[in-house]
């Protein structure tokens, strides 16, 4: 049986990183380095993925408001100026980020905490699902358009991300935590609920003994050109039994 595999702590350096990533204002030199750094350190990618759910529900916690109009007048009649260099900008940029980034991270520590019981102890997976290699991880989230969904469990604590790009339904990536382990004759199968009605059978997959999952998923079937998705969740059902949608839901997440 494979052993838990451990990660090492996330540096300074891989926090800052981290944050200016999600916040959208990494130099190339800064990019360069975090696309290193996540090939060597995978609770990088679990560090992101909580700050990626933290900024995004950060909107939902803010009342809208409308600004004065005295204000509003001001921002009108501000001249545009010239926009500095990256030389002279980024110390300016790095003070700014400063506060938001000591937000973000006390936000992601909550979030991880929500979405993985134990995010430094992932293991191997079998059945029918790979393991998730950070590598392929940190290919996808370099892509720009990369999307986070957020799963949560129907009647228990689990939660977890699903990542994946849009427009690319062959590969994602599953992390779960707070998932009972099965007896040996049940799995956990996980789907994708059509707007059309239609439900495509994305793959199989088992816990660690702490209850993690971290794997990546092939389903076989892409939603058709022009339909929606609109929701992902995961049954249990029979090992020998064919994979059957209509099975008890215990997670389940909106699109």
């Amino acid at each position: 049986m494979t052993r838990p595999q451990q990660f090492n702590p996330l540096s300074e350096e891989e926090q800052e990183l981290a944050t200016g990533y999600v916040l959208g204002d990494l130099t190339t030199e800064e990019a360069t380095r975090l696309e290193a750094l996540l090939t060597e350190n995978p609770a990088l990618i679990q560090e992101i993925h909580a700050l990626q759910t933290s900024y995004a529900l950060m909107p939902q916690a803010l009342d809208l408001v409308e600004a004065p109009a005295s204000l509003q007048e001001k921002i009108v009649a501000t001249p545009a100026v010239a926009t500095p260099s990256a030389e002279t900008a980024s110390p300016q940029r790095r003070s700014r980020r400063s506060p938001l980034k000591w937000i973000m991270m006390g936000l992601g520590a909550i979030a991880t905490l929500l979405l993985l019981a134990d995010n430094l102890r992932l293991r191997n997976q079998l059945s029918l699902a790979q393991a998730a290699s950070p590598e392929r991880v940190a290919d996808i989230l370099r892509q720009p358009n990369s999307r986070l969904i957020s799963l949560a469990g129907s009647d228990s604590d689990a939660a977890g991300t699903l990542l994946f790009t849009p427009g690319n339904w062959q590969e994602v990536i599953v992390s779960l935590g707070d998932l009972p382990p099965l007896p040996p004759d049940e799995v956990y199968h996980m789907w994708l609920q059509l707007e059309n009605g239609d439900v495509i059978y994305c793959g199989e997959f088992q816990t660690g003994e702490d209850g993690s999952v971290f794997v990546r998923l092939t389903p076989l079937e892409s939603p058709p050109e022009g339909v929606r998705a609109t929701e992902l969740y995961v049954t249990v059902d029979a090992d020998e039994a064919a994979p059957d949608p209509t099975g008890e839901r215990i997670m389940e997440g909106v699109i």
